[in-house]
């Protein structure tokens, strides 16, 4: 069992960024080091001794008189896991947790890990996908979701690592569905909606098809409350949103084998060429800062259509070198 990631463990715990099923693995832990039965102390005064020291350590009580006898107090689970946490970031008593119980936890660690579900597409690959609520989620190429399969009818809570992805969330006001991209939240409770986590571009967009949508910041606490045709667009350097209007028609066009740009970047054609195709956009002396994309695709028939039109626009040429699309003049 590795030290930092008992730390990291811990410290998701206390910040409440575990999952409901990922916080039961830990009580069961701290169940298993308290329990008799499975005992972490030699004895009953160690198990004082010990407790006394990391309550000292963390400032929640004062070294006691060496004649005076540490009573009996109870300890509660909280208090607990706050003062390992604390002591860990010391680097203090690892010894407590890894030497008396030093697989107990390592085999909950990979129990949590296993809870979350995971899927990656390929670049090139496009992938649609039930979730256990009934919500569908079609995925665009090089795209990565996690989530907890196990308990995911109470806990409608996904993660968008990178990617671009299509919701159709089925409606439930009991179990807000929530979307995690690391850099902004996305709340509904049922609606159809698409998200680009853009790694390239360190941006991530909402755009609303159908519904209401709530778009969060944590950074800053800025929330942006989006309708049918709205959306909007993150920048992870310059942590601000910017607003722009979509058309809710075909916001999802790219599932069904079409393409649309909204006012995109050179720079974004080619994640979406690489996403979409699964080759590599690049230009042989050309400034390509200046170049801008507005266009719709109906129906995408083949990588060569979207290269003429690219070409055509900027009145340029392209040639193929095994995986990769060469643009010059």
């Amino acid at each position: 069992m590795n030290l930092e990631r008992f730390k990291l463990i811990i410290t998701d715990y206390l910040e409440g960024k575990l999952t409901e099923g990922e916080k039961g693995h830990v009580d069961d832990w701290y169940e298993s080091i308290s329990n008799d039965d499975i005992p972490p102390f030699i004895d009953a005064n160690h198990r004082e001794k010990i407790k006394q020291e990391l309550f000292i350590r963390v400032g929640i009580a004062e070294e006691p008189a060496r004649a005076k006898k540490v009573p009996n107090i109870p300890i509660r689970k909280f208090s607990w896991l706050s003062a390992a946490a604390a002591i860990l970031v010391l680097g203090g008593i690892s010894l407590l947790f890894l030497q008396h119980n030093p697989m107990s936890l390592s085999r909950k660690r990979t129990e949590t890990v296993a809870l979350l579900t995971e899927t990656v597409t390929n670049a090139g690959e496009l992938k649609e996908i039930q979730l256990p609520d009934g919500t569908s989620i079609f995925l665009n190429g090089n795209t990565r979701i996690r989530y907890d399969r196990k308990n995911f009818a109470s806990n409608r809570r996904f993660f968008l690592d990178r990617g671009e992805a299509f919701f159709r969330v089925r409606r439930d006001t009991l179990h807000p569905f929530k979307i995690e991209t690391g850099s902004v939240s996305v709340a509904v409770l049922g609606t159809s909606f698409n998200v680009n986590n853009s790694m390239s571009t360190k941006h991530v967009t909402v755009e609303v098809k159908t519904g209401r949508v709530s778009v969060l910041n944590a950074k800053n606490g800025a929330n942006h409350i989006l309708t049918a045709g709205k959306a909007v667009r993150y920048s992870v350097d310059k942590n601000d949103f910017e607003t722009f209007d979509s058309d809710a028609a075909y916001i999802s066009l790219w599932t069904q084998g079409g393409m649309q740009l909204n006012n995109i970047s050179f720079k974004e054609l080619k994640e979406i060429i690489y996403n979409r195709f699964g080759v590599v956009l690049l230009t042989e002396n050309l400034n390509t800062d200046t170049f801008n994309y507005s266009l719709m695709i109906p129906h995408v028939q083949s990588l060569d259509q979207v290269l003429n039109i690219v070409c055509n626009i900027h009145q340029i040429k392209f040639r193929r070198e095994k995986n990769e699309i060469i643009l010059y003049k």
